[in-house]
């Protein structure tokens, strides 16, 4: 097949961006001729796919958005490609879309906490735009007739996406997210330790790690609240990751006597082993399609504290691999107590959701997924060329 990937930044840094690289390297080692239509391809082996460089304006997000778009959807105006394959609405001429996230039921969650933001009104202003753009965009593509092949990362997402339009019987296939098991796996216990030295932590301590950005929406104000209401003097929290808002959440801690208690480590180029050092993945996030980060986690062995959303709602199984978090700080202070107290249960849950990823959420796993959701597309009597 020759396929044709639309996403305007490739790296594997940032979510959506690191599946289109984990996924076209090896459909091209499939014998698949890949084409990548992007700004910028990073941490991607170009001798197996053909980099098409998209000029445009960076910034503010609106602009780099639209004209990503409006470039992409005129270079792919003439072309001989089986599948275009966009990673949401990037480009109206896809035929096959992967979704991780739909614009409106992100955009409901955002406006929830967004009077609490300490942003400019600028700021405000384009995100506004961007969102406004987006969604436009996503429902032109979403309801085009005939339709594309669409592919939620998640049974919650798949949901979103019939609430919010009317694809009627468009043909759907869930395909998830996944972990690289060479990268994120437990290590030594030698290596654990030299990482919780090197970065401030006593050997009694036990560890729960938040990762990610966006504090507000991934619910990291409840984290710092329940571990200030736990009763585990040892249990502390790291957080990996950053937030422009930053200042907000360490003045929460502080104001609740626990800042010797919470590290803020800023991002990371060491995830993988911050994660496999650390004991407890906490995630009390209020909106995701499906988290990489929580599937990364359990590749490293640790139990998953999380909320009851998209994707979790999928890959944890509660009192196998982890359990579900409300946002009440009581009780996610009770999930950390009895984690804390317990090595064996996090030992457990960590071994069960790391052979959970082996089994169903790895990136050759999610390869083979995608080429088959191809083949059946092509092999419709009703697929829509793109």
């Amino acid at each position: 097949m020759r396929i044709a990937f639309a996403m305007i930044n490739c790296n594997r840094r940032d979510g959506s961006a690191r599946a289109v690289n984990e996924v076209a390297e090896r459909l091209a080692r499939r014998g698949h001729e890949v084409h990548l239509y992007a700004r910028r391809a990073e941490d991607l082996d170009l001798t197996l796919v053909q980099w098409h460089p998209v000029q445009g304006i960076s910034r503010p997000e609106v602009a780099d958005f639209w004209t990503y778009h409006v470039r992409t959807n005129a270079l792919l105006r003439h072309h001989d490609f089986d599948i275009i394959h966009s990673i949401g609405p990037n480009t109206l001429r896809a035929n096959v879309v992967t979704i991780q996230n739909i614009q409106p039921a992100k955009s409901r969650i955002l406006d929830q906490f967004s009077q609490d933001e300490k942003i400019s009104p600028l700021r405000r202003l384009t995100r506004w735009l961007y969102l406004r753009t987006t969604s436009a965009a996503e429902k032109k593509l979403y309801t085009r007739q005939p339709p594309p092949l669409f592919l939620p990362v998640s049974r919650g997402v798949e949901q979103e996406l019939r609430h919010h339009y009317a694809i009627s019987n468009a043909p759907v296939h869930i395909v998830p997210n996944a972990a690289d098991t060479a990268i994120f796996h437990p290590i030594t216990e030698t290596e654990r330790q030299s990482w919780r030295t090197t970065n401030g932590f006593a050997p009694q301590d036990v560890i729960a790690i938040f990762s990610g950005g966006e504090w507000a929406r991934k619910g990291l104000d409840f984290a710092i609240q329940g571990l200030a209401r736990s009763q585990s003097e040892n249990l502390k929290l790291f957080v990996a990751g950053d937030d422009p808002d930053r200042q907000r959440f360490m003045e929460l801690a502080g104001s609740l006597g626990i800042a010797s208690r919470v590290v803020f480590g800023g991002f990371r180029n060491d995830i993988a082993t911050a994660m496999a050092s650390s004991d407890i993945f906490l995630f009390p996030s209020h909106y995701e399609a499906f988290s990489l980060a929580t599937i990364e986690a359990a590749a490293c062995g640790l139990p998953i504290l999380a909320t009851r959303i998209n994707g979790t709602e999928d890959f944890i199984q509660a009192g196998v691999t982890g359990e579900f978090l409300e946002h009440d700080p009581a009780q996610i202070a009770s999930a950390l107590d009895r984690m804390t107290a317990n090595p064996s249960l996090r030992h457990s849950y960590g071994e069960a959701g790391r052979r959970l990823v082996k089994d169903n959420y790895t990136w050759d796993r999610v390869a083979q997924m995608t080429e088959n959701a191809y083949a059946s597309l092509l092999s419709s009597p009703t697929s829509v060329s793109p």
